[in-house]
């Protein structure tokens, strides 16, 4: 298996892009410049890496298609709220291509999942390591709306980043309102600009509304000082995106958070980074 490692100046300074696919990664096909909490929809194929993952025939997550068989999201979307046990890898698909939940697509891809690998480091009901792949049960077919991400340069190489002061993009169909009794679930997939917060300013921030979340240097803080636009429940496992030119590379998980869009505590994501070694030992192995 060949991963390439692409260097890019572009305006925000020097990113470098890892492709694990066998075509080129993080081009959008219909890109709108311009629920997710204070965000608009998503154009149809603007996200073409992103996946609904479903049990029972609904949503409950997000994810991000890496390659033609592995899908990368958050190890808490794979609990089953019993100690650490993980969902069964038969009771889980994954749909690409999808836009609307409400409607089937025609061009969209329906696979089911053949196995699924947590990170070692990563315990049911905690953040750290809060990363998982899955492999699906056959390849997917490439197509102008099913297209894989690129994910970030790892901490061990060049043009390494941690993205600070960048503006990303966080996708997903998750509830558009911490009180849900104000708005539901996202039907039509959702966008939003969010900032991306050094991780001192982010631990004072949480600090001075009084909680006591410890944010790890594996995570990614990403948001407002005022709050209003913030991922939410059912975005999880989602990507955060940046821009790289005409690329766009996965930099976040959607992990966790306290409530949706609240001003100082802005949500907080995986850092896809410093797990790029993981996911390509994962890749190699199977």
């Amino acid at each position: 298996m060949i991963f390439i490692l692409l260097i890019l100046s572009t305006i925000n300074g020097i990113f470098a892009l890892n492709n694990f696919a066998d075509v080129p990664c993080g081009q959008r096909t219909n890109d709108r410049k311009a629920k997710v909490v204070g965000g608009e929809a998503a154009a149809k194929a603007e996200f073409p890496w992103i996946v609904s993952i479903t049990r029972r025939g609904n949503h409950f997550c997000g994810g991000t298609l890496i390659n033609k068989k592995y899908v990368m999201t958050a190890g808490h979307c794979l609990c089953t709220g019993s100690g650490n046990d993980h969902l069964a890898p038969a009771s889980l698909k994954v749909t690409l291509s999808q836009h609307d939940l409400t409607k089937e697509s025609s061009d969209a891809q329906v696979v089911n999942v053949k196995s699924i690998i947590v990170h070692p480091g990563y315990s049911c009901k905690k953040v750290k390591d809060d990363i998982a792949i899955l492999e699906l049960n056959e390849q997917v077919i490439w197509s102008q709306s099913i297209i894989p991400a690129c994910l970030p340069a790892g901490s061990e190489q060049k043009a390494y980043s941690t993205f600070d002061n960048n503006l990303a993009t966080v996708a997903g169909w998750g509830w558009i309102n911490e009180e849900r009794g104000k708005g539901g679930r996202a039907e039509i997939l959702q966008k939003a600009k969010v900032n991306v917060i050094e991780i001192e300013k982010c631990r004072t921030w949480y600090k001075s509304q009084g909680k006591k979340t410890k944010i790890q240097e594996g995570q990614i803080c990403a948001g407002y000082e005022q709050g209003g636009i913030d991922a939410c429940w059912a975005d999880s496992g989602g990507p955060l995106m940046i821009d790289a030119n005409d690329q766009m590379m996965v930099v976040g998980v959607v992990s966790t958070g306290i409530g949706c869009a609240r001003p100082y505590l802005p949500g907080i994501y995986t850092r896809v980074s410093e797990y790029i070694p993981w996911i390509r030992d994962v890749l190699q192995r199977r």
